[in-house]
């Protein structure tokens, strides 16, 4: 499988999460539209007021119009539904009144017709959805402008002036409702399209477990059974008792091999301490043809130290890291130092053979990639490595537990 089909693909956005930006921002829109229109509406009242000459007229025009400005304003700067109620109940009782004056004082040709009589009734229609959802606006620019359509039958009723209304904001209201509409059409049409954030976050956790699976199972087998059969290509190698040992030994492990839910892949757990089972795989390593001096065992013989996982890898970690000192540094001779602080388990595996150029060995190796980085970073821990012309080193550190819990 390539690394393009590996990469984890960006869950794309849910569409609640859209379609609520949608209608914030239609809304938003409105609510801003209505202040402004209300401020060109005082502005044509003081051109009629002049050319008129009636500033009486003028001033009670003000006082209907100043408290339907104000609410628009607060609903502006806090949408919620007590201030759209409030910007009903005022437009209904203020616009009544401003239609009344209007009708009452000037006439058709002075008021420009029916536009300045709807302005107030006109706004209404911009309150705009005070909640995330399409059917919520639909909802309010509705309401608005049954509001104003009432506000404006009283006020021509109270001029004792037959009704008439301006199709205008009819189409403007139907204009407000549609793009709801389309948004909440959009939504539902990409409901079997767009999948869910928990669900494609879901999809990626299992992926990336998946993925970490097969690379330490194949780390797994690279450490047991590829080790056996490399053993036995050597010319001097003998098929005795103690390499059919080993093998059966491999194989158990990777028969027996069990896989956690974060991917991590590990034989099944050794019984006794962890400086007893690392004296073990020095011993092997021992009478395979490579002598280890081995120090600082004594500090981990207690149990409890680190949690099994991190046992299991930093064990494995290493038993790959003197693998690879036997296989390809070209010396018959490793130190293993193993210390201990409040934080952290440390080993260092040091040789004196050829070394090597950590930035040139290839992507698609096991063995410092997976065996010892991949094994370690999966349980918290690190590894670093250093070559050279004179030798290699490398640190292996997981961290501890202070009282079942890790620092």
């Amino acid at each position: 499988m390539s690394a393009t089909a590996l990469a984890v693909r960006p869950a794309p956005p849910p569409r609640e999460v859209t379609a609520r930006a949608l209608v914030r921002g239609l809304a938003t829109a409105q609510r801003v539209i209505g202040p402004v229109s209300l401020a060109l509406t005082l502005a044509l009242m003081g051109e009629v007021a002049v050319r008129s000459g009636d500033t009486a007229t003028l001033f009670a025009l003000v006082m209907w119009w100043a408290p339907a400005f104000v609410a628009s304003i607060v609903l502006a700067v806090r949408p919620s539904v007590p201030t759209a109620l409030l910007v009903l109940a005022v437009g209904l009782v203020a616009g009544t009144g401003f239609v009344a004056t209007m009708l009452q004082s000037y006439t058709d040709e002075q008021s420009r017709g029916l536009f300045l009589v709807e302005s107030l009734a006109w706004a209404l229609i911009f309150i705009g959805a005070v909640r995330p959802q399409a059917n919520d606006g639909v909802i309010w620019v509705a309401a608005g402008f049954a509001t104003g359509t009432v506000s404006l039958a009283a006020g021509h009723a109270i001029a004792g002036r037959p009704l008439e209304l301006s199709p205008d904001r009819l189409v403007d209201a139907i204009i407000m409702c549609i793009a709801y509409g389309v948004i909440a059409i959009g939504v539902r049409r990409r409901r079997d399209r767009v999948p869910e954030l928990p669900d494609a976050a879901l999809v990626s956790r299992r992926q990336n477990a998946a993925r970490q699976r097969e690379r330490a199972a194949a780390a797994l087998v690279h450490d047991t059974v590829l080790a056996s059969l490399t053993l036995l290509e050597r010319p001097d190698s003998a098929l005795d008792d103690r390499v059919r040992q080993g093998i059966r030994r491999d194989l158990d492990a990777v028969a027996r091999a069990d896989a956690t839910s974060v991917g991590v892949v590990s034989a099944a757990a050794v019984e006794g301490s962890i400086g007893a089972r690392l004296l073990a795989i020095v011993d092997d390593l021992r009478w395979r043809g490579l002598r280890v001096d081995l120090t600082g065992a004594d500090s981990l013989g207690s149990t409890g130290i680190i949690d099994a996982a991190a046992a299991e890898a930093v064990l494995a970690a290493l038993a790959a890291a003197l693998e690879n000192v036997l296989r390809h540094a070209q010396t018959d001779r490793a130190e293993v130092t193993v210390g201990r602080t409040g934080q952290a388990i440390t080993v260092l595996v040091v040789d004196a053979g050829i070394g090597f150029d950590v930035d040139a060995v290839p992507p698609d190796r096991l063995g410092l990639r997976e065996s010892i980085h991949g094994r370690l970073e999966r349980v918290g821990g690190a590894a670093r490595v250093w070559s050279n012309a004179t030798g290699t080193t490398v640190m292996l550190s997981v961290p501890v537990i202070r009282d079942g819990v890790e620092p």
